[in-house]
């Protein structure tokens, strides 16, 4: 563990004051633990656990269809909630627990917690929302005056009395709802749409390569927030708009851009979001669901089946998925496609950063997901070593050793490592405090730690 905690110290030191601009999907995170009193808010849905929800959700009936429907399939999923269903669920429905939402937020809260500086834009800030933020003091929000972009500390900015809400519903493997049983360990979200969440910030669009001049990097998230009631000319001509504010973010320089998949039940809007969104990043982050519903979309062969999170591991689905990752890097033309899984993290990439920038990357990533997993949240960097308490995973190793063998490498204690593609074992936590936000944690870790070495903050990369 003594390398290991070294390599973590010198990891927080880079990140000290890192500049990075965050956006654009931020909100509460309403959490509601399944069980019986839920069930007796809800409807009985006609085909619990077999029956697709419905989009947007309407009705407490839609909503368990959605709820089981999630719960049989063993992974995580997002619907919307129309606006009049999300005002019934926030006047109706009390909580269990309440915090920071939305992948912006999320990936903002771990940046402040581990010492870096970030740039944080979203669409509504209420008292309510703002107080969700860790360290409001470290964040700076954009305005825009007479053209010039000037930096207000977080802690003193409102625009707005509402709060955006999503709803996450959370169970175990094992927990029951209208009798049907979870598969995983996961939760579903009932996401609200408000009509501000439509990708256009006003003057800051067209004065956004000021940013971009300031920072080190960006993280780009909430292109899945649209519907068709809040978008009039549709999700292409909003998807170029918000291609346009990228390349216009990156013009001032050389700036590495993120972009955080998401999961959204609309075909039409995956399909917009894969043609103008997407190509425009450096490096797009995915979990195991996003990365099969991207390779479905992009209309790829796979050999044999794709393996999923609720079917047992087996060490094989590594190259699966390493093939997947190559064919859609291709497809898309970035620069890498990383696949955080439950065992390993993985990066199929080209003309990226140099590969220990990678590899120290994804190692701190597994450190900050196993510490978000055990503690429940990231508040300071001393909360990291409780990460470093569990091992990298056996399985994950074992994994990594067949894929090195795959493409003719060698694997260096579990952790493979070379131009192409990059991969190191997660440290897994079997009783998680929570699921939600992990993925987020493991894409904005591994990405600002890369930044961090690419632009030698970090003296030991070498």
């Amino acid at each position: 563990m003594g390398e290991a905690r070294t390599r973590l110290e010198s990891a927080i030191e880079a990140l000290s004051g890192l500049p990075v601009f965050v956006a654009y999907n931020a909100n509460v995170d309403a959490i509601v633990r399944v069980d019986e009193e839920l069930e007796s808010f809800l409807e009985r849905p006609s085909e619990p656990g077999t029956k697709p929800p419905p989009s947007p959700l309407d009705s407490k009936r839609d909503l368990a269809t959605a709820i089981t429907h999630t719960m049989a399939a063993g992974h995580g999923d997002e619907a919307a909630m129309t606006d009049d269903f999300a005002t019934t669920l926030e006047s109706e429905l009390m909580p269990d627990d309440q915090q920071m939402g939305g992948q912006a937020g999320i990936m903002t809260n771990l940046l402040t917690s581990l010492g870096a500086t970030p740039i944080t834009f979203t669409y509504m800030v209420s008292k309510r929302q703002r107080s969700m933020f860790d360290h409001p003091d470290t964040v700076r929000y954009p305005i825009v005056e007479d053209g010039q972009v000037r930096y207000v500390p977080l802690e003193e900015f409102t625009n707005a009395d509402r709060t955006k809400i999503n709803w996450v519903f959370e169970f175990r493997t094992g927990d029951e709802l209208f009798g049907v049983r979870a598969a995983a360990d996961t939760r579903f979200i009932a996401a609200s749409r408000p009509a501000a969440f439509d990708l256009h910030a006003g003057d800051l669009d067209e004065t956004i390569d000021q940013v971009g001049a300031v920072v080190d990097g960006a993280l780009l998230a909430g292109y899945h927030n649209l519907t068709p009631d809040h978008v009039e000319e549709g999700y292409e001509e909003t998807h170029r708009h918000a291609r346009d504010v990228i390349r216009r973010l990156r013009s001032g320089g050389d700036l590495d851009v993120h972009v955080e998949y998401a999961v959204t039940q609309d075909d039409d809007l995956r399909a917009s979001m894969y043609e103008w969104i997407l190509p425009e990043a450096n490096v797009v982050g995915v979990d195991v669901h996003e990365l099969n519903m991207l390779h479905d979309d992009a209309g790829l062969e796979v050999t044999g089946e794709k393996p999923t999170e609720e079917t047992p591991f087996e060490a094989n689905e590594i190259l699966t998925h390493y093939r997947m990752l190559a064919a859609l890097r291709e497809e898309l033309g970035v620069d890498s496609i990383q696949l955080h899984a439950m065992e390993y993290h993985l990066a199929v990439m080209d003309s990226y950063h140099p590969p220990e920038a990678v590899r120290r990357g994804l190692e701190f990533a597994a450190v900050n997901a196993a510490t978000k997993a055990a503690r429940g949240e990231i508040t300071r960097p001393d909360d990291l070593e409780t990460g470093l308490e569990y091992e990298p995973s056996t399985p994950g190793r074992e994994a990594i050793e067949l894929l090195a063998d795959h493409v003719d490498e060698s694997a260096d204690d579990g952790v493979l490592c070379t131009p192409t593609v990059v991969a190191c074992p997660n440290r897994v936590v079997d009783d998680p405090a929570g699921t939600v936000g992990i993925g987020d944690i493991v894409s904005s870790s591994s990405f600002v730690l890369e930044l961090a070495i690419a632009t030698d903050r970090d003296q030991s990369a070498t």
